[in-house]
């Protein structure tokens, strides 16, 4: 670049939204520089042979570099940026500090309350009552931060895209708001220990729910009465201390717990691990009374009782020679022959006794304790899966536990009374059958017995299914669109896939297509303007459903496009599989209402009557199945937090810090009049959002 392009560019002055298309070219370049960056470091373990000979695809996703940007004005706005967003994630953390830090303080109240009370539910008092509204005062002012500010908002979301990332690859649950929800329903009945009962359709991921609820459960209360001895042992060695100071001890001692048991969770031992994890019992109706609380076997005993040898060689000499003490003077009176065999004959006499009353010979009958009884006796939750597949005349047994309240004694037959000891939790699933779903083998539960639980229903998550993507006006509220997406990122946020544009649109509309699908399989239409556009009036499925495990297999046969199109895909991972006709007649005509299977690209799809023949591939391909990858495009960590959360918060202006310091660049290094600014804007057509510059050099211009 010569000295007059080079001083052109840096004289240049952009429009925010140019700065803003530049910073947003910076996290592409970025996004690619981490992906090469990780691969780096996989390769490095391998062997030689792979290094020698491994080979890439030619790629032309290369940014142009473009050099506008490199001018004072971009570099001071990328640097205002960096720091404003590192700002706003203090302020964030210390306002979820004070939310966590009255959350903790409520617990504790309550804990005392319902103590003092015999262990019945805690009661609203001023001091409860005083942390409830400091809450809602904290979220509000959280609310508002985010709102309003463009760094504040960009950091909380994307935290939360990352924390979406790291569920994925812990196989948990993507924490989208309609999982958050019910998870925080079934914490909150068990810390009033009221047990609950989530029923759901088949694939909605009723049992995950209930283990990572009980999961936090029981961290959640351990490191409750964690903080509350540490808390308290701290404040006796400082007890001067304001409460300022205590809030930033809290949040020394809390993030160190998490991290704590997040570690554990993570790379605890096999022990570390299960004391976290709830018991569990898979329901069947087999189940019996014992099998949930004491198994009684028989067993053969013939084992030695543990302890030293020589410990008991010393007992029997210790035993031997006390008798012979107390046996002298008869002993003097026999011959020598006669002493021998008397003492021979009490030392295999001893020798005896010592084994039989050591050793255990024949059948005894053995208690072995279950999974509920150890849950009630060790504090911890327990989850019976599958619970309406259970007679009812065994689950009756559980009547009397159900009813009662931590620290209160609950009667068991065979046992008898038993201490329920705090942390104990109880928690059932069980599938939800319809009209037109029935799932062999379960029950309907008794009234009476099914009114001691809150009921949960659980099933898939939300997802709008009118309108493109580019129409959501509420883009947030398309749940399943972003637990697709998160599938798709790496752990940064980032995603690459072919034809983005295109890709995207089709990603959306599968996710509509599996809303369809499950809200058919669920009976769940009520819009009948809804029902004529979709085709759904008087259908149903009865067994297949774009369920999320099925809807995971689909997205793991495409394998973000490197084989074949998402129609392939849809086809090989899901409906080539559906055993019922009638299901997958009517998924494949609603996969085609939604753009899938198009004929321009060698399908057919002919709608087949009720009760005819599965559909083949040979049926529906009109030619060979021929794919060309197009060209991989990246997506940043904030497109995809955009296309989750939508634009949020958008910067129309500079701020008055930017401004400050764009405003002594201008006077310092690069002097030009108000005539000479306003040329240039008209030329390069960016003068609408330039207009605070322009006012500001009209102003102060200085000569040519």
């Amino acid at each position: 670049m010569n000295e007059q392009n080079k001083k052109l560019n840096q004289s240049y002055i952009p429009t925010i939204e140019e700065m803003q298309s530049w910073y947003r070219d910076d996290l592409h370049k970025e996004a690619l520089k981490s992906l090469e960056c990780e691969n780096s470091k996989k390769i490095e373990e391998q062997g030689s042979f792979f290094k020698a000979f491994r080979r890439f695809e030619e790629r032309d996703d290369k940014i142009v570099p473009n050099p506008k940007k490199n001018n004072v004005y971009y570099k001071k706005y990328r640097a205002y940026k960096e720091e404003e967003i590192l700002n706003m994630s203090k302020k964030i953390q210390e306002i979820e500090n004070l939310i966590e830090y009255e959350k903790f303080f409520l617990r504790f109240e309550r804990r005392i309350n319902s103590e003092s009370n015999n262990y019945s539910n805690y009661r609203s008092n001023s001091a409860t009552r005083y942390r409830v509204d400091s809450i809602k005062k904290l979220e509000r002012e959280l609310e508002e931060l985010i709102r309003n500010s463009p760094e504040g908002w960009e950091f909380y979301h994307k935290r939360l895209l990352i924390r979406d990332i790291e569920n994925k690859y812990q196989q948990h649950l993507v924490t989208v708001p309609y999982v958050v929800k019910s998870k925080q329903k079934i914490i909150d009945s068990l810390d009033l220990g009221v047990p609950v009962y989530i029923v759901g359709h088949l694939g909605s991921g009723k049992t995950q729910l209930a283990i990572e609820a009980a999961v936090d459960f029981t961290i959640q209360n351990k490191i409750q009465r964690e903080l509350e001895d540490k808390m308290e042992g701290w404040f006796s060695t400082n007890p001067n201390a304001t409460e300022k100071v205590a809030i930033q001890k809290f949040k020394e001692f809390n993030e160190e717990r998490k991290l704590y048991y997040k570690n554990i969770l993570t790379n605890g031992s096999k022990e570390e691990i299960e004391s976290l994890q709830p018991l569990f019992i898979s329901g069947s109706h087999n189940l019996t009374y014992e099998d949930m609380f004491v198994e009684k076997t028989l067993s053969l005993e013939h084992s030695f009782s543990e302890g030293s040898y020589s410990d008991y060689l010393n007992m029997i000499i210790g035993d031997f020679y006390e008798w012979m003490d107390e046996h002298k003077e008869r002993l003097e009176n026999m011959t020598d022959e006669e002493q021998l065999q008397l003492k021979i004959q009490i030392w295999k006499s001893f020798s005896d006794l010592l084994v039989a009353s050591n050793s255990a010979f024949g059948t005894e009958i053995k208690k072995i304790e279950k999974e509920i009884l150890i849950a009630v006796k060790e504090g911890r939750p327990v989850i019976v899966d599958e619970l309406n597949t259970i007679a009812m005349q065994n689950l009756i047994a559980l009547n009397d536990i159900l009813q009662r309240h931590a620290g209160s004694t609950a009667y068991i037959t065979g046992v008898g009374p038993v201490l329920i000891k705090p942390g104990f939790g109880f928690i059932g699933t069980g599938n939800l059958s319809t009209q037109t779903v029935n799932y062999e083998g379960t029950n309907d539960l008794n009234p009476a017995f099914k009114s001691r639980f809150v009921t949960i229903e659980y099933n898939y998550v939300p997802q709008n299914i009118t309108g493109s993507l580019e129409d959501q006006e509420f883009p947030e509220k398309n749940e399943l669109f972003r637990i697709i997406l998160t599938q798709l990122a790496d752990k940064n946020g980032n995603i690459f896939i072919p034809n983005s544009k295109r890709t995207l649109e089709e990603l959306f509309r599968f996710s509509q297509l599996c809303r369809v699908t499950q809200n058919v399989f669920m009976g769940n239409w009520k819009d009948n303007e809804v029902e004529k556009d979709f085709g759904v009036g008087g259908l149903e499925l009865r067994e297949s459903v774009l369920s999320i495990r099925n809807i995971l297999h689909v997205l793991d046969n495409w394998n973000q496009g490197e084989e074949k199109d998402l129609s392939k895909a849809l086809w090989d991972g899901f409906i080539s599989s559906i055993t019922y006709p009638d299901d997958q007649n009517y998924i494949l005509s609603q996969a085609v209402r939604f753009g899938f299977f198009p004929e321009s690209e060698g399908w057919k799809i002919e709608t087949k009557g009720l009760g005819e023949a599965t559909t083949t591939y040979d049926e529906i391909r009109t030619r060979p199945y021929h794919y060309v990858r197009p060209s991989i495009e990246t997506l940043s960590y904030l497109d995809v937090v955009h296309l989750i959360f939508g634009k949020g918060t958008t910067r129309k202006t500079l701020p008055k810090e930017l401004m400050e310091d764009l405003k002594y660049n201008i006077d310092d290094s690069l002097p030009i009049d108000a005539k000479k600014y306003e040329k240039l804007d008209q030329q390069l057509s960016h003068l609408e959002h330039s207009k605070d510059l322009l006012e500001y050099l009209e102003d102060n211009g200085g000569e040519e």
